[in-house]
């Protein structure tokens, strides 16, 4: 069967079609043409659908009303946990049985008679008890979500063990809520393995760096000895499967590797032992699902209509336009408008701890609830949820190149179309975040040593939201300029911070660690997917080396130098940058982003003429 492809504007690359439609193709069912469309907006939908959510503050005041409220919430996690106590009980005693070759990665599984199909063939699970075998497609008919549905969940037409029946743990959920909660017993359930495999994944590379450590404490011949350096002045070892690494590797102090080994043994015996214990199952219970046809607003009165069930209130007040704040007007405005405009995906009601008790402990709240059972301590929220599916604007007029640092948050070089020379250039600083961050860092550090040091952490005001709420100002101003230019995007593929060329001072190391690269390309992506802009993520090779001002006339060098010092000056600058060909200097944050602008360019052209 021949494979077939399509070519993806937005990932820029070419893409497989899938193996359903390319049989339906060889049938005659379908058009090679219709395949190919369907498959764009399979993988437009999956990849390139814009997910916005939006959270409205239910007001309720009736005190019953959010004491029952707060009931049906408790009565959902108790069926939650319930059914994800029977699910465990059942499907316990099978364990997988297959094989994985090392060499080929692929699974072997022995041959045997299935207890169910009672078929000779490929067995994947045994029972521990009994030693009986099961085929991967019993097993799933028999153990998966719908299997295990048709054990627990009682109809007219089916009955089912009283121990078992899901509606014996609790009387007062609606049974569309019945449904949900047998959902999320299983996303509960595959919550814990996925801790658990990380559990273990963890202790498996703590086990590999205590063997290193130790042959270097114990094996001389295991180990090579780096020469000292000036400020050095015990001698220092690196593992001998590192040899080739001397001059990038700091190595260890033997007095180091003897405290190391001491900390990874005492690691690994105490999660060895929380794993010998069995994860208790418990579902909190602070997410109600809701079905969005069950969801009616009217935005003239801000108020809506949930069903939830037939005890409960349905009509609530909601924060929507009626708030004080401008910017939350306008917030929510075009929010409601989405609403009005879009299909929903999915709804929640969630419960929240009010601010006031949110820095409490569990046991602290729970010893409130029982001196007050009609304490107010939560306050209730809709989580609105609409999709849409980005568009692509194909007339593009230019490109705006992006490089992000830490001195210069972010640097635009804007370049249009068929021009040699930016049409503009714009900086924003980083020096709030990086002030904001560092003095973090110093609270904490000071805190070292003393009494209450968690309680005390607590009470530090957390800086995310406010470094949040920068980088959202200026990830919302660079799509507005894009938008009004009709340019594209382009950002350098960056994961983390690029690595230097040159030795780094410790202050500098320190400022990198400190900074997050990530949040800011995320939401300029988002909010470009909104507005149909185009973002281009171009490799970072010898962006910040090249000299841009060559590379317009197709010379592509890194005969260059930075840090540069000029002749006055007494110490090299990092913010600098000369061309030894052509003898220009720059700022180098603006000479990487005409970079990133030229090359994001080029790919675009690229895209458009395929």
């Amino acid at each position: 069967m021949d494979e077939k492809h399509f070519f993806c504007s937005y990932c820029n690359k070419e893409l497989k079609i899938s193996k359903n439609l390319i049989n339906k193709i060889s049938k005659g069912s379908i058009r090679e043409d219709e395949a190919v469309s369907k498959a764009i907006s399979i993988h437009n939908k999956k990849e390139h659908s814009l997910i916005l959510g939006i959270k409205f503050k239910l007001f309720i005041e009736n005190k019953l009303d959010k004491k029952k409220l707060n009931e049906y919430f408790d009565n959902y996690s108790k069926a939650v946990t319930f059914a994800a106590r029977i699910f465990d009980k059942i499907r316990s005693p099978y364990k997988f049985i297959g094989l994985k070759d090392k060499n080929t990665k692929k699974w072997t599984f022995p041959k045997a008679k299935c207890v169910f199909c009672l078929e000779e063939k490929e067995v994947a699970y045994a029972n521990e008890k009994d030693n009986s075998k099961i085929c991967t497609e019993c097993y799933l008919k028999e153990f998966g979500e719908n299997g295990i549905r048709k054990k627990i969940y009682s109809t007219r037409g089916r009955k089912v063990e009283p121990k078992y029946n899901i509606f014996n743990s609790t009387k007062e959920l609606s049974s569309t809520h019945y449904n949900y909660a047998i959902r999320d017993a299983f996303q509960l359930l595959d919550a814990l393995k996925k801790q658990r495999q990380k559990k273990l994944k963890s202790i498996f590379n703590q086990k590999l760096r205590l063997k290193e450590f130790e042959d270097i404490f114990s094996d001389p011949q295991k180990r090579i000895e780096l020469s000292l350096k000036p400020h050095q002045r015990e001698k220092r070892y690196i593992h001998l499967s590192k040899s080739g690494q001397e001059s990038i590797n700091r190595g260890y102090t033997l007095r180091f590797v003897r405290g190391k080994i001491k900390s990874l043994t005492r690691n690994i015996e105490r999660e060895e032992k929380s794993l010998r214990k069995k994860t208790p199952i418990h579902f909190k219970g602070n997410r109600l699902m809701i079905f969005p046809a069950g969801i009616k607003f009217d935005f003239a009165s801000n108020k809506v209509k949930i069903s939830i069930s037939k005890n409960l209130p349905n009509e609530f007040n909601f924060s929507g336009t009626n708030v004080k704040n401008e910017h939350g007007k306008s917030f929510f405005k075009s929010r409601i408008e989405l609403i009005k405009t879009q299909k929903p995906k999915y709804a929640y009601v969630l419960r929240k701890i009010k601010r006031e008790y949110s820095k409490l402990r569990n046991y602290e709240i729970e010893k409130i609830r029982l001196e007050n059972p009609n304490a107010d301590l939560c306050d209730f929220y809709l989580q609105y949820t609409t999709e849409t599916e980005s568009r692509n604007n194909e007339e593009i007029n230019g490109i705006i190149g992006i490089d992000r640092g830490i001195t210069n948050l972010a640097c635009l070089v804007l370049l249009k179309k068929g021009d040699k020379k930016p049409s503009g250039v714009k900086f924003y600083k980083g020096n709030k975040i990086l002030g904001m961050k560092i003095a973090y860092r110093k609270h904490l550090y000071l805190l070292k040593g003393k009494r209450n040091k968690l309680r005390k952490q607590r009470q530090i005001r957390a800086i995310e939201p406010k470094i949040n709420l920068i980088l959202h100002q200026i990830s919302k101003d660079i799509v507005k300029i894009a938008k009004e230019k009709n340019f594209a995007i382009a950002l350098e593929q960056l994961e983390k911070p690029k690595k230097a060329r040159f030795a780094q001072r410790k202050k500098e190391k320190y400022k990198l660690a400190l900074f997050t690269f990530k949040n800011l390309s995320t939401l300029i992506e988002y909010k470009s997917k909104r507005e149909g802009i185009p973002v281009i993520y171009v490799p970072p090779e010898k962006t910040s080396q090249m000299c841009s001002h060559c590379a317009i006339n197709g010379d592509e060098h890194v005969d260059t130098q930075r840090p540069y010092k000029k002749p006055n000056a007494q110490k090299p600058s990092y913010s600098l940058f000369k061309c030894n060909k052509c003898g220009i200097e720059l700022n180098a944050d603006y000479n990487a982003a005409f970079n990133i602008a030229q090359k994001g360019l080029k790919t675009l052209m690229l895209n458009h003429s395929h």
